[in-house]
């Protein structure tokens, strides 16, 4: 899991990036994020990247780091 202390933040919203998740994740583990993440939005960064809502990021850790996401804890 990502440490809490590397997540950046983009005023005061806190997101993890796809770098991140490269360095503290397996290649499956990202690739099954990819897949749950996919039509969630994300924050775009001041230097042009995709930030992952750290609460997202957080919510797949909780449910297992799956592919999918429960119906009951979409957003």
């Amino acid at each position: 899991m990502i440490p809490k202390s590397e997540y950046l933040k983009e005023g005061n919203i806190p997101y993890v990036t796809k770098a991140l998740l490269v360095q503290y994740h397996t290649t499956a583990e990202v690739t099954a994020f990819s897949e749950w993440f996919a039509g969630q939005t994300g924050i775009m960064a001041e230097d042009g990247t995709l930030g992952i809502y750290s609460s997202d990021y957080e919510r797949w850790c909780r449910q297992g780091m799956g592919t999918r996401q429960r119906s009951a804890d979409w957003d």
